[in-house]
C-alpha cells in the first residue's frame, strides 16, 4: 500500500502508547482514524487531539476480547467510512509470575484472550471485507518477548509467541493468495508508553530505592523509543509490504544467540536425519 492518504485505519488499543502513536502517524499520512479502546475518557481525548489536528476520528469504546464487540466495531467502521485498509490488532497487558508456583488460571486466561484471541476476532472481524475490496494490511503488535522468553512473566510470553505465529500464517496464506492483502508483526522493545513514564517519574522523586531495580529501570528509559517513533516505523513497513517490525536491533542479537543455544544441542545431542 504505497498511498496511504484517504485511507481508513482501525487502531484497537488506539487510547495512549503505541496504539495511539500509530493514529498519529496514520493521521499525518491523511489518513481517516477508527480508535478503539475500553477506557471511554482517554479514548475522547485521544479523539480530541487528532481531530483538532485536523483528522477525521471515529471512536469505538471496544472491549476486543469479545468477538461480538469487535465485528460491532467493523461494522462501525464501515458505517462511517464505507470501508477500512489498515487494521492494527495492538490491544495488549502484562502480567507476571513464575511458573514454578501456583498458577492462577483465571490471568492467564485473560492474558490469552486479550493479547492472543482478541487479534484473531479482528482477524475474523476485517479480513473477509480486506479480501473482497481487494486491497488492505493487517499490522498484529506482540512483543519482543513473542520472539525471546524471559522467566517470571507468566502468560506474557506465552500469549505473544502465539501471536507471532499467528501472523507469520497469515502472511504466508495471504501470499499465496496472490491478494494486496498482507500482514505485519510489530514486536517492539522498550517504548515510552504510561506505564515507562510513571517508572521514569518515580525514579525522579527517588521512590525507588533498591539499587537493582533502579539500575534496570535506569537502562529501560535510557533505551526506550517513543510511540510516535514506532508509528512511523509502522507505516514505513505498510508502505513496504514488511512482514517484520523491531524497534530494537538487540532484539535480532539476541535470536541469534537463542538460535545458537538450539543448534549447540543439536550438536551435543545429534538429529535423527
Amino acid at each position: 500500500m504505497d498511498e496511504l492518504a484517504g485511507k481508513v485505519a482501525v487502531v484497537t488499543g488506539g487510547a495512549n502508547g503505541i496504539g495511539f502513536g500509530m493514529a498519529q502517524a496514520f493521521a499525518d499520512e491523511g489518513m481517516r482514524i477508527v480508535l478503539a479502546d475500553t477506557d471511554i475518557e482517554r479514548l475522547e481525548a485521544a479523539r480530541t487531539v487528532l481531530t483538532d489536528k485536523g483528522a477525521d476520528v471515529l471512536a469505538v469504546p471496544t472491549d476486543v476480547s469479545d468477538a461480538t464487540a469487535v465485528q460491532y466495531l467493523r461494522d462501525a467502521a464501515f458505517e462511517r467510512f464505507g470501508t477500512a485498509h489498515v487494521l492494527c490488532n495492538n490491544v495488549g497487558i502484562g502480567a507476571n509470575g513464575p511458573l514454578v508456583e501456583p498458577i492462577d488460571l483465571s490471568t492467564w486466561h485473560r492474558v490469552l484472550d486479550i493479547n492472543f484471541f482478541s487479534a484473531l476476532h479482528g482477524i475474523d472481524a476485517f479480513l473477509p471485507r480486506l479480501l473482497e475490496q481487494g486491497e488492505g494490511h493487517i499490522v498484529n503488535t506482540s512483543s519482543r518477548q513473542g520472539l525471546i522468553s524471559s522467566p517470571h512473566l507468566g502468560p506474557y510470553p506465552p500469549s505473544k509467541f502465539a501471536l507471532v505465529a499467528l501472523t507469520e500464517m497469515l502472511h504466508a496464506e495471504l501470499a499465496a493468495l496472490g491478494t494486496a492483502v498482507s500482514a505485519s508483526l510489530l514486536t517492539p522493545g522498550g517504548v515510552l508508553t504510561g506505564q515507562m513514564l510513571q517508572a521514569r517519574d518515580s525514579l525522579a522523586r527517588g521512590e525507588i530505592t533498591n539499587p537493582a531495580t533502579k539500575a534496570f529501570l535506569t537502562s529501560r528509559l535510557a533505551d526506550s523509543v517513543d510511540p510516535y517513533d514506532v508509528g512511523r516505523l509502522v507505516v514505513r513497513a505498510i508502505r513496504g509490504g514488511h512482514l517484520y517490525i523491531n524497534t530494537h536491533r538487540e532484539t535480532v542479537d539476541w535470536m541469534r544467540e537463542r538460535i545458537d543455544r538450539i543448534a549447540a544441542d543439536c550438536d551435543s545431542l545429534g538429529t535423527l536425519r
